[in-house]
């Protein structure tokens, strides 16, 4: 049994050489530059939501103070069977309301954010469509920034997103958590194996998602969204770019507590299974193998010589390198003071991943505002 002390090593060695290859890709993305006098497309801004009231008025303050002029963009909010009165008031100048409820909708869906996309999309003939979600905040140069992206001829753009507010160890634990995903997520894109989006900063041409068929052959899953649609669009060989300027930050408001962000979590990771990117597996494989060989090395290390230290030397390297990616990631977006907080959230860091990723495995379902993720749906809605 001696020989399992000498496992978390090459284990460390091979997560510090994955995110040493991350980390040069991720300045390689930092550097694109695009023109500094774009096309102005028109956009659709298309926002799905459900019992959102309280967030809502901010969001729409963020996206009609856009220096992108106003002819140029419409705001489309699509409301998922709220059962908090939803927008409530009148809306205003530039945006259109819809309600899922007034539209047909399949028996037996379960994927009712793909379907209020959807719907939102049919509604408008911009040749830009943009996702986000109704708790997020826009700085007012993203719709500028958007357009640079999409100037040079990219098909799909992938926006930086942040947690904001932080007001807690929980809080900045989610943020440091999503830095991660936005180096990654540029990373790949640099390398030319787009793996990750998020669906609160995520925009593509209307006419590709229609040509594609939209969410048709994902919309089983209930999740997914995003980075499902994504693959889709890489399978069909569409050009990507990550967009990374400070000035597009996008910033999402953090779930409330340690019980929320593990239903958050396990519902991210309920869709691994179901990914087109070889890539996103493997790396996912490879954070999950060095957390569980750390935690391993720690709890097996009384009854082996030398695993002990071998999970600390492993998990040495692991806080190192990623204390240097994720120092780089937030001094670029101008959140480095989360980094105050990264010697906390490497401490459970291991126990945190290892928990959702073997709960996903072992398919635990969980549930997001009453509805469960998993094969069943509630009634559908009448028209």
């Amino acid at each position: 049994m001696g020989w399992l002390a000498a496992v978390p090593l090459p284990i460390a060695l091979a997560y510090a050489g994955w995110q040493g290859y991350n980390f040069y890709h991720w300045h390689r993305a930092v550097q694109q530059r695009f023109p500094a006098e774009p096309a102005l497309p028109t956009i659709a801004i298309v926002v799905p939501y459900r019992d959102e009231a309280h967030h809502l008025p901010a969001l729409l303050r963020s996206l009609r103070s856009q220096r992108y002029p106003s002819e140029r963009y419409e705001i489309i909010l699509v409301d998922d069977h709220s059962t908090d009165g939803g927008l409530g008031a009148d809306a205003g100048a530039q945006v259109v309301v819809l309600k899922l409820a007034d539209t047909v909708i399949p028996p037996g869906t379960v994927a009712y954010k793909k379907a209020a996309i959807t719907y939102g999309i049919s509604r408008t003939s911009a040749e830009i469509i943009v996702t986000t979600d109704a708790d997020c905040h826009w700085p007012a140069d993203t719709l500028d920034e958007l357009a640079r992206s999409f100037a040079g001829g990219a098909d799909v753009v992938l926006g930086p997103v942040f947690c904001a507010p932080v007001r807690g160890f929980c809080d900045a634990f989610q943020a440091l958590d999503l830095a991660g995903y936005q180096l990654f997520t540029a990373a790949s894109v640099a390398v030319g194996r787009p793996t990750l989006a998020n669906g609160a900063h995520f925009a593509f041409r209307r006419e590709a998602f229609i040509q594609l068929g939209g969410y048709a052959g994902v919309d089983h899953l209930p999740s997914g969204d995003d980075v499902l649609l994504l693959h889709k669009f890489m399978r069909a060989g569409l050009q990507t770019v990550a967009l990374t300027a400070p000035g597009a930050l996008v910033t999402t408001a953090p779930v409330t507590g340690w019980r929320a962000l593990w239903r958050q979590r396990l519902r991210w990771a309920a869709k691994a299974g179901h990914y087109a990117s070889p890539a996103l597996s493997l790396a996912q494989a490879l954070a999950f193998v060095t957390s569980a060989a750390i935690l391993g090395g720690l709890l097996l290390g009384s009854f082996i010589p030398g695993l002990w230290g071998a999970a600390l030397v492993t998990w040495l390297v692991k806080g190192v390198v990623d204390w240097v990616l994720l120092r780089s990631v937030c001094g670029h977006y101008g959140h480095g003071h989360l980094m105050r907080w990264y010697p906390c959230a490497q401490l459970i860091y291991p126990v945190y991943l290892v928990a959702i990723g073997t709960a996903a495995l072992l398919g635990v379902k969980t549930e997001w505002k009453g509805r469960p993720i998993g094969p069943k749906s509630p009634p559908v809605a009448r028209r």
